[in-house]
């Protein structure tokens, strides 16, 4: 179990760092990651805005958060905790495999996010666009 921990910890480590020097990076250059699917076709994918969502997290900048992606925002205590019990299995038991539940609940996400792609590149609604 003690093995399971240590290799679950060292790569959020590492993710964690690597946020946290972009969060510096950012604070002292302004520089911003870019989208590249906006950058090449003009459109927003699911994920715009997602850095913004964070920093503004990170600030406790909640109605900013919102807007920077209403959808991932809203999603994202789901994540969280999802991240948070696929963890605990696989350090309790060794596998975090998805059940049936689970899985029909990650289509669904997957089918909103489509489906907000969507919408927020057709309507150029203020809330939708980062």
């Amino acid at each position: 179990m003690k093995q399971r921990f240590l290799k679950l910890v060292k790569p959020t480590a590492i993710v964690l760092a690597i946020g946290f020097t972009y969060v510096i990076i950012h604070k002292l250059t302004g520089f911003a990651i870019f989208c590249p699917f906006h950058k090449f076709t003009g459109l927003y994918c699911p994920g715009c805005g997602v850095s913004r969502m964070l920093l503004h997290l990170m600030k406790l900048e909640i109605y900013e958060a919102f807007s920077s992606n209403c959808a991932l925002f809203c999603m994202l205590p789901i994540f969280a905790a999802a991240a948070i019990w696929h963890s605990y299995k696989y350090i309790r038991y060794g596998s975090a495999r998805l059940n049936k539940a689970e899985t029909v609940i990650c289509w669904v996400m997957a089918g909103i996010l489509i489906v907000f792609a969507i919408v927020r590149n057709i309507y150029p609604i203020d809330i939708l666009v980062p």
